[in-house]
């Protein structure tokens, strides 16, 4: 997408909140409630705790982006690095995040009646942002919802990402009432679908930049 010649420098940013939520997961969950983590769907991305943001690496690899208007992006996007066309497909996804996937269940919208926990912690409210789930979290007293809380915050906060005033889908909430459902769920999936609109939306304003050619001023008539 991005021609040699008009590489330019810059920082991919990643707002997954990865270490800073594994901490207070850690220090909010009893050693049961750990365990029980442990053993779910999220478990073993306990151990990225300390996982490094490779920012270059990131930014070097969109410039290389393969333009889709020359190269179907059907099967994961493409980028060309030394002559040669690689991908990351979903199938490698998979593997590098031990995530379930498949097709995503339809989930109604939660309300005070189908979901408690909307109505015990966030009543009325219609949406809720990072911060607020956050503080429901840290503020949460009952061992169960303390328990579904936390998955919820893993989800939002690790595999998601947003900034803290971004607002959570709250179907996520009635999916947690019930663990084995919540583990069911393809969040691999999900998490896949988002990363490939990031990417793909990434270096946008750039390409528009360098491949659109700008318009020629118009002469004013006196």
């Amino acid at each position: 997408m991005i021609a040699e010649e008009e590489k330019f420098q810059g920082k991919a940013l990643s707002i997954s909140h990865t270490k800073t939520a594994i901490s207070t997961i850690k220090e909010k969950f009893s050693e049961q409630q750990l365990r029980r983590f442990e053993e779910s769907c999220f478990g073993h991305l306990l151990l990225i705790e300390d996982l490094k943001w490779t920012s270059p690496i990131v930014h070097g690899l969109l410039l290389r982006k393969a333009d889709p208007k020359t190269v179907s992006q059907v099967n994961g996007i493409k980028f060309i690095v030394g002559n040669k066309v690689i991908q990351f497909t979903v199938q490698q996804f998979c593997v590098v995040t031990g995530l379930r996937f498949g097709n995503l269940p339809f989930i109604s919208i939660p309300t005070n009646e189908n979901c408690s926990l909307k109505r015990k912690y966030f009543g009325n409210d219609k949406t809720i942002n990072l911060s607020e789930l956050e503080k429901a979290f840290l503020d949460c007293a009952d061992a169960d919802d303390v328990l579904k809380l936390g998955f919820v915050y893993f989800a939002v906060f690790v595999l998601l990402g947003s900034e803290k005033h971004v607002h959570i889908d709250m179907r996520y909430l009635k999916l947690a009432k019930y663990f084995e459902e919540f583990g069911k769920y393809p969040w691999g999936a999900l998490c896949y679908a988002k990363k490939n609109v990031s990417l793909l939306r990434a270096l946008c304003v750039d390409y528009l930049r360098v491949k659109v050619p700008k318009k020629a001023a118009k002469t004013k008539k006196i």
